[in-house]
């Protein structure tokens, strides 16, 4: 993995918050900037966005290397307590 790049994480806030003050920002709206961040600071992944579904529900994003899946990523959208949307999205996810 990269050496945390100080810039690379500013330019990611940045991008988040310029699409935010926008004012009509979904949690979809800020995706290609976190794809983006995942890849670059894990060299040689590749994040891919809404993948086919998997045994356990419905991923927003899956990172591989290859040919071989490293990890998902569950993506909310800015604000949204986690708490509630652990009880209310995908109620399989992690739990096996």
């Amino acid at each position: 993995m990269n050496q945390t790049n100080p810039k690379l994480l500013a330019q990611y806030i940045i991008t988040v918050a310029k699409e935010l003050a926008a004012g009509n920002a979904t949690e979809h709206t800020h995706r290609p900037a976190l794809k983006t961040l995942i890849e670059v600071l894990a060299e040689g992944a590749t994040a891919t966005n809404e993948p086919t579904h998997i045994e356990c529900g419905a991923p927003d994003f899956v990172v591989t290397k290859g040919v071989t899946t490293i990890g998902y990523i569950e993506a909310k959208d800015v604000g949204k307590s986690l708490d509630e949307a652990e009880k209310t999205e995908h109620p399989t996810m992690g739990k096996e």
